[in-house]
């Protein structure tokens, strides 16, 4: 048998497996290609990933502070709202303390006369305006409706309030002109009077005889 036709059927041989092999290697080289860049976009997701952590870290820590931060104002706050309840409190009863005192101190108990009778009425549009001069604000005021009965000398005592002339009013219509004050205290010649808003006491002895009416009721 001539060998030139088997070699030639070998080399044949070769040069097709040759063929299958560089086929086999560019699959391969373009596998591994587009593993690679598979590989490459996941890095670039895992690396946008890790700045999202890092972001969200940051918020996390951002979020804690002022969670920390606001807890503390809510204490704070919680804090003084209590100091503030205490001092009301507080600044209440040292009012309610100084009004009990103040009408303990005047003795005034609105009690009436034995005769029950309404004998002087002072309100607006009524025969006997009342004149604001405010000498006895805060008791009452021109808005008030202030009722008098005809006392006994007996039931005139300190913190009563009566209506009266002034002894120096000499006009002869000065039973039209009445002085509304507080008795503060009580001479053989008659009654000391001040308006609860006035700083000093008035300047004149109020006799018996001058006293027109006690008041007993207000209203308004």
């Amino acid at each position: 048998m001539d060998a030139n036709p088997i070699i030639a059927i070998v080399m044949l041989l070769l040069t097709f497996s040759v063929m299958f092999n560089v086929r086999d290697y560019n699959d391969l080289i373009e596998d591994h290609n587009k593993l690679v860049e598979k590989y490459n976009n996941k890095l670039t997701e895992v690396k946008d990933l890790k700045i999202e952590v890092k972001n969200f870290k940051v918020l996390m820590k951002d979020y804690r502070e002022n969670l920390s931060e606001l807890i503390n104002k809510k204490d704070n706050q919680e804090s003084q709202i209590e100091m503030l309840t205490t001092e009301i409190k507080e600044r209440e009863k040292e009012y309610n303390n100084l009004l009990e005192e103040y009408w303990s101190y005047n003795n005034y108990t609105w009690a009436g006369c034995s005769d029950s009778r309404t004998i002087l009425k002072f309100c607006k549009g009524c025969n006997w305006d009342l004149v604001c001069s405010g000498s006895m604000r805060p008791t009452y005021s021109c808005e008030n409706t202030l009722y008098f009965c005809s006392p006994k000398k007996s039931e005139i005592t300190i913190g009563s309030i009566i209506a009266f002339s002034t002894p120096e009013y000499e006009n002869e219509d000065f039973d039209t002109f009445y002085t509304i004050h507080r008795v503060i205290d009580i001479t053989n010649k008659g009654y000391v009077t001040r308006g609860d808003n006035n700083l000093y006491i008035d300047e004149f002895i109020v006799p018996y005889q001058n006293i027109r009416g006690k008041l007993y009721k207000i209203e308004g």
